[in-house]
């Protein structure tokens, strides 16, 4: 007889022929063991609870009972599997990258045993599976256990990956304890990984085999490698992501009041800073912070979030060198008796006037424009749009000389415009372009010296733009020209460049006030309202709208080229279906990429190929990759590559 080989970490024999490793031979009879026992009992609960409800489980683990209940709740059907695909996953997470020496480990480890190690994000989807051979790949794929589908508990019932999110603690699922019947012939120990600072669960750790190979030493054995992949965690964390942490605990540990940590990547809130604005308020106030940390070191500031709510927002940004780690902030909500009169600015800011367009003016004679049609893109709910609103109308109001700042797209022309023909009922205002002022701007100042009946805001448009000897040039005409009949109200805009290397510099006396508009992925929301609004200008008096779908992807895209872009994008959708509910695929390619770098012009063609592909096959990889012509390991490369969210 036979004895095989013993696994170092599990103890089985393998290859052995005295039967499985549950069942004892004893004069060439098979009695059944403790283990075996047990999981008639639990298999015998377990019909009972189904056919009849019967809730006296006996033999039956709490926590499996407890998911058991759980599962029927649901809805889970006992004898159907019904795992979700997901293809918004990020299979380069910190995460990934901290599990995968440890997977690999434990894989050397187990490897004389047919098991399969599986890591999931804190949604159960499953980012990674490393299997010992390929028999127990193939048994898993049967049943959907691969990367990208879902084990959510609420989806597939109970299981290694579920439970653990349910339950917050790690479990071992051992054959008729699987809720979903087509699951009992494997035996699945899952732990969670939490991270070391928050402590929220950032995944799990699934170690899965066949049930009659199972043994209590899998549940030790992932929870321990869950704990080796924390430590990864916590070492991983680089030096900015450290240095915040740091002055968080710090603050927050002296102070009884909301406390919140902003960074690139990570947000950090106190208990008290989580129950005192609600999601929407939340999530303006980080877009705030990531504004302001970009520009201020300190900020002691008073706003109006999307609630109506005021605060008080007290903030440090904290740097390691010359990178900047993130902001610390201190908020207050702020009584109705303590909010300041607020600038009529942020009421104008709301009211959505409608005003009229301008007409680009040639080299020649730049003409005067008529007020511009828009939108009312003064409207906003998010803070740093309504405190941009407010300072330039207070400039305007003051005819200060005015410089606006802000990415190219972000409606800084458009905002400055409106604000001025609410402030100015009979005024005018004229737009001068940057190509035509370098072509001549002696008729640039000749056009400011003209004098005029009624109020004109001359708005010189992207000075980042000018040329040095245009500068010089415009600075030698102001010099020379006479002094003006009537008072010359000026603003302009450009994109934020650091002033000693401003190419319009020697401008910059020229203006009294100067004011920052955020970019559209600072302003998460104001885009749905805005894209909203743009569908009825860009299709008057017809039935259009965007489907969940669709404003879903429009508020997951980051959005580079600003609100010029989001309206280029609805455009294009109007071409694919001029009338009725727009759906994600009629948005452009590029609304479902969100790569990590620009993209060349033969990137953007294959990218658009591959979303075209994907869109045609309803999600399908296989069916796109066949389309494409291309293996089906090399189109998952390449939608990764491209951040690909179809």
């Amino acid at each position: 007889m036979s004895h095989g080989r013993r696994c170092p970490i599990l103890g089985q024999v393998l290859g052995s022929t005295t039967g499985p490793p549950c069942v004892e031979r004893h004069k060439g009879v098979y009695l059944v063991d403790d283990a075996m026992e047990r999981r008639l009992l639990v298999a015998t609960a377990r019909a009972d609870f189904l056919s009849s409800g019967d809730d006296d489980l006996y033999g039956v683990p709490d926590h499996v009972a407890a998911s058991w209940r759980r599962s029927a709740s649901c809805g889970v059907r006992p004898h159907e599997l019904a795992s979700d695909f997901h293809t918004e996953l990020d299979l380069s997470s910190r995460l990934v990258r901290c599990a995968q020496p440890i997977i690999e480990r434990l894989s050397d480890e187990v490897a004389d045993v047919p098991i399969s190690v599986a890591l999931t994000d804190n949604r159960a989807r499953i980012l990674s599976r490393t299997d010992s051979n390929a028999w127990i790949g193939r048994l898993l794929d049967k049943v959907y256990f691969a990367q990208g589908f879902g084990y959510a508990e609420g989806s597939v019932g109970t299981n290694g990956v579920g439970t653990v999110l349910e339950s917050g603690e790690s479990v071992h699922i051992v054959g008729p304890e699987h809720f979903v019947e087509s699951l009992q012939t494997f035996s699945c120990a899952g732990a969670p990984i939490r991270d070391p600072f928050s402590g929220r669960i950032e995944g799990i750790l699934d170690v899965s085999c066949l049930s009659d190979q199972s043994s209590p030493v899998m549940h030790s054995l992932v929870r321990s490698a869950a704990r080796d992949i924390e430590r990864n965690l916590l070492l991983d964390r680089n030096q900015p992501q450290q240095a915040l942490f740091d002055a968080y605990a710090r603050i927050d540990a002296r102070c009884r009041e909301a406390v919140m940590a902003v960074g690139q990547r990570v947000v950090m809130a106190n208990t008290m800073m989580q129950t005192l604005l609600d999601l929407t308020d939340l999530a303006a106030l980080q877009d705030h912070t990531r504004f302001l940390m970009a520009r201020h070191g300190t900020v002691d500031d008073e706003l109006d979030l999307p609630s109506g709510a005021g605060v008080r927002l007290r903030g440090t940004r904290v740097t390691v060198g010359a990178e900047i780690a993130g902001m610390i902030v201190v908020v207050t909500v702020l009584a109705d008796e303590d909010r300041p009169a607020r600038l009529s600015g942020r009421s104008a800011a709301g009211s959505g006037r409608v005003v009229a367009g301008t007409r680009r003016p040639d080299a020649a004679a730049p003409s005067q424009g008529t007020p511009p049609r828009g939108r009312g893109s003064a409207a906003g709910r998010t803070p740093a749009w309504r405190a941009a609103a407010a300072d330039i109308e207070a400039a305007l109001r003051a005819h200060d000389a005015l410089l606006v700042l802000g990415e190219p797209g972000t409606g800084r022309f458009t905002l400055i415009a409106e604000l001025y023909h609410l402030v100015h009922d009979n005024g005018r205002s004229v737009a001068l372009h940057a190509e035509d002022i370098n072509q001549a701007p002696e008729d640039t100042i000749a056009l400011l010296l003209q004098s005029d009946a009624a109020p004109s805001l001359y708005i010189m448009r992207d000075i980042d733009r000018l040329t040095e000897a245009t500068v010089d040039r415009l600075l030698d005409a102001v010099r020379d020209a006479p002094e003006p009949h009537s008072p010359i109200y000026l603003a302009a805009t450009a994109a934020e460049t650091p002033p000693n290397e401003a190419p319009y510099r020697a401008l910059l006396p020229c203006f009294r006030a100067s004011v920052t508009v955020p970019p559209l992925r600072h302003r998460g929301a104001d885009i749905a309202a805005l894209a909203t609004a743009m569908l009825a200008e860009l299709a008057p008096h017809r039935d259009v709208r965007l489907t969940r779908d669709a404003l879903r992807v429009i508020m997951r895209y980051r959005w580079p080229g600003n609100v010029r872009q989001l309206k280029e994008a609805l455009t294009a959708a109007l071409s694919r279906r001029p009338v009725g509910a727009l759906e994600a695929n009629d948005l452009p390619a590029f609304c479902h990429s969100t790569p990590r770098r620009s993209l060349r012009h033969v990137d953007e063609v294959e990218r658009d190929a591959i979303v075209k592909a994907l869109n045609d096959a309803d999600g399908n990889r296989v069916a796109a990759a066949t389309a494409l012509g291309l293996a089906r390991s090399t189109l998952y490369r390449k939608i990764k590559h491209y951040g690909i969210t179809r």
